[in-house]
């Protein structure tokens, strides 16, 4: 088309049809493979902070990105990537970052709480996409795939996400 000869690349490669698909180290893998599912849910989560990112002012913007760091962070490392992409994984220092900042937002609420603003409602979406993929990485903690501060640090965003909610109401 317009005298161009070179063939469309399609987004779509029909490699996973048959239910399987090909891990970061290029092992078959089935679609509900532990690896994939917790992939999937971190990128559920992320999505979700992308939409609150647009509620979001400048300071928060910045704890927003730095968890979108941190995810990426983790993805790696569920995936097993090698040490050229797991360059800053999940340290205490971050879960103790987490912790501030919740703290910053004062004591929580006494009582059950309905969120109807926008902004509240996105913020508890990425509460309950954290839940989610905190859910997943259980059985991963248990079977000691996982180290303990990562778990600790997920754990956290769900009650960061919770506060923000709650102030945004």
């Amino acid at each position: 088309m317009y005298g161009c000869t070179d063939k469309m690349q399609k987004v779509y490669t029909k490699n996973g049809d048959s239910g399987y698909t090909i891990d970061f180290s290029g092992k078959k893998i089935a679609k509900d493979h532990p690896i994939i599912v917790i992939g999937g849910k971190i990128d559920a989560l992320q999505s979700s902070i992308d939409g609150a990112m647009m509620y979001s002012n400048r300071k928060r913007k910045a704890v927003l990105e730095h968890i979108q760091r941190k995810l990426w962070q983790t993805s790696a490392e569920i995936a097993h990537c090698d040490r050229l992409c797991l360059i800053d994984p999940i340290k205490e220092k971050d879960v103790k970052q987490l912790e501030k900042e919740i703290d910053a937002l004062g004591e929580a609420p006494k009582h059950f709480i309905r969120f109807q603003s926008w902004e509240a409602i996105i913020y508890n979406e990425c509460r309950i996409r954290a839940r989610e993929l905190e859910t997943q990485l259980v059985l991963q903690l248990r079977k000691r795939k996982l180290r303990p501060v990562v778990y600790q640090y997920i754990n956290r965003l769900s009650s960061l996400f919770f506060m923000y909610a709650y102030k945004s109401r």
